[in-house]
C-alpha cells in the first residue's frame, strides 16, 4: 500500500475524476496540489494551472494523471526524468481495491459503458452486490469507501484508464471483457497497433479460476471464450459452446422475449451475451440472468428510444462520438433512416460508413464538421445541411415520413456547439418534448 500521509501529490486533471482523486488523498492526510487549463477551486487543495506544474515539480513526490493527461506532455516526461513516481488516475486507484473485492473490467472502443451498466444492473437484480464505476462517469475513488466483503467491482475502462505508469504489474481481474477494437484515440497512440495493444492488456491479470470473454477475433486461450462463438444467440435462444458449459457450470440455453426488453434486442445482442457471460461468472443463474436484462433500462445517449412523433420513431445516439459507433448504429437498426451527423470533426475518414447507407433516406449534416461529411459521403445517400444543431434537427423532421427513424448518430465530440455529448443529447430529447 502507498503511504500518502504528508506527501505532497499533485493531480494533474481538475475534472470529475481529478476532483475525486484530491478528496480521496485529502482524507489520507496528503497534502494536495491540483492543475488544471483554467483556474478552479477546490477546498482542502492547492490549485494551480498547468502551466505552473513544471515549476512547482521539486515540491512534489507524486504526480497522478486524470485520464484526458496525455502522458506524452512535457511536465509529465519532466517529471519522469527526475524520477518523480507518475501514476494513472484509475491506476492509482485499483491499488486500493480490497483484495477480497471480486473485479468485472468491462473496455471496448464501443458499448463498454452499456456492458458495464447492464453487468451491474443484472448483479444487483440477483441479489449481488455489485459497484458500476470508472469511465463510466463514477470515480473509482468514490466507491473506495463502499466496498463490502461480498462486493463485486464492474469498472468500465477506456485506454487511457488502462495505461500503465506507476508499476508494470497487470490489473487483477475475476473477469475481463474486452469487446471490440475500432479507430479511436489516435491523437494519443502513434497507430491502431498500439491502441490495441493496450486494450488487450485488459486480458493480462486474470486471476486463477477466472475468465477473459473477448468480441475479437484470435482471442484464444483456455481462460478466454469467445462472443459469437462460445456464447452466442440462435435465433433468440442463448447457447454455449461446450468450452463455455464447462467454464460456466449453470449454463443452461434460454430464449430471450424481444418484446420483454427495454433495450433494442439486435442492436445489443453482443452486449447481452457479455453481460450474461459475466454474471454467469459470478455464479448468477440463467432464470435470473434473463429477469436482470429483462429489467435493465438502456442508458441515455446510447441508442436510446427518446420517443415517437407523428409516426416517427426518434434515438438519441449522442455518445456516438466516432465513425465505429455510428456504423454500429447503421447495422443493427433495419429500418428507414433520417440520419444526423455532425459536430467538431474527431479526424478520422467518414468513407467507411459508404457501405451502410442503405437504409439511410437522407443525411443531415451540421456543425463543423457537416462539409467533410457531406463531401465524403457524397452520392450514397440524399444529404442536406445545417448549421446548427436544432435546424438540423427540424431538417431532420422534414424529410421523415410516418414509419421512419430519425437516428442521432453524430459521428463527431459535441465540443463546437456544446459542453459535452450530454448535453447534445438532452437538447435532441428537449427539442422533440417541445415537439410532443
Amino acid at each position: 500500500m502507498i503511504k500518502l500521509k504528508n506527501k505532497t501529490i499533485l493531480v494533474c486533471g481538475g475534472g470529475k475524476s481529478g476532483r475525486a482523486m484530491a478528496k480521496f488523498l485529502l482524507s489520507k492526510d496528503s497534502n494536495v496540489i491540483v492543475s488544471d487549463t483554467k483556474k478552479i477551486r477546490i477546498p482542502g487543495a492547492e490549485c494551480i494551472i498547468q502551466d505552473d506544474i513544471t515549476r512547482r515539480l521539486r515540491e512534489i513526490n507524486m504526480m497522478i494523471l486524470s485520464p484526458g493527461i496525455d502522458p506524452k506532455n512535457s511536465f509529465v516526461r519532466e517529471a519522469k526524468r527526475r524520477k518523480i513516481p507518475v501514476a494513472g488516475e484509475f491506476e492509482f486507484a485499483y491499488s486500493f481495491v480490497p483484495s477480497y473485492v471480486k473485479r468485472i473490467l468491462v473496455t471496448g472502443t464501443n458499448g463498454k459503458s452499456t456492458v458495464t451498466a447492464l453487468t451491474a444492473a443484472v448483479l444487483s437484480s440477483a441479489g449481488k452486490n455489485a459497484l458500476a464505476g470508472g469511465n463510466i462517469g463514477i470515480p473509482l475513488t468514490e466507491l473506495l469507501k463502499k466496498f463490502r466483503k461480498n462486493s463485486i467491482l464492474v469498472a468500465e475502462v477506456s485506454s487511457y484508464n488502462l495505461e500503465k505508469h506507476l508499476s508494470r504489474k497487470a490489473f487483477r481481474t475475476d473477469v475481463s471483457i474486452l469487446l471490440n477494437i475500432d479507430s479511436d484515440h489516435l491523437s494519443r497512440y502513434r497507430n491502431m497497433s498500439e491502441y490495441g495493444a493496450v486494450k488487450k492488456s485488459v486480458f493480462a491479470g486474470i486471476r486463477r479460476g477466472g475468465v477473459g470473454i473477448s468480441g475479437i477475433a484470435g482471442s484464444d486461450g483456455s481462460d478466454i471464450l469467445r462472443l459469437g462463438k462460445d456464447i452466442y444467440f440462435r435465433g433468440n435462444t442463448m447457447r454455449f459452446s461446450p468450452k463455455a458449459a464447462k467454464k460456466f457450470r449453470a449454463s443452461k440455453e434460454l430464449i430471450y422475449e424481444k418484446e420483454k426488453m427495454k433495450l433494442l434486442f439486435d442492436a445489443n445482442r453482443t452486449n447481452i451475451l457479455a453481460a450474461a457471460a459475466a454474471a454467469l461468472a459470478m455464479g448468477v443463474s440463467p432464470e435470473k440472468i434473463r429477469r436482470g436484462v429483462y429489467r435493465f433500462r438502456p442508458l441515455a445517449n446510447r441508442l436510446e428510444y427518446s420517443g415517437t412523433h407523428r409516426g416517427r420513431i426518434f434515438i438519441n445516439d449522442s455518445k456516438a462520438t466516432n465513425v465505429s459507433s455510428v456504423l454500429f448504429a447503421l447495422k443493427n437498426i433495419n429500418r428507414p433512416l433520417i440520419l444526423i451527423m455532425g459536430g467538431r470533426d474527431k479526424g478520422s475518414s467518414y468513407k467507411p460508413l459508404s457501405g451502410h447507407m442503405q437504409n439511410v433516406k437522407t443525411l443531415v449534416a451540421y456543425g463543423e464538421a457537416g462539409s467533410k461529411i457531406a463531401k465524403e459521403l457524397n452520392g450514397k445517400t440524399e444529404i442536406t445541411s445545417a448549421e446548427k444543431f436544432t435546424d438540423a434537427c427540424l431538417k431532420a423532421l422534414k424529410k421523415s415520413s410516418p414509419g421512419d427513424t430519425v437516428l442521432l448518430s453524430p459521428g463527431c465530440s459535441s465540443f463546437d456547439q456544446f459542453k459535452n455529448f450530454e448535453e447534445r443529447g438532452k437538447t435532441f430529447k428537449k427539442w422533440l418534448k417541445n415537439l410532443t
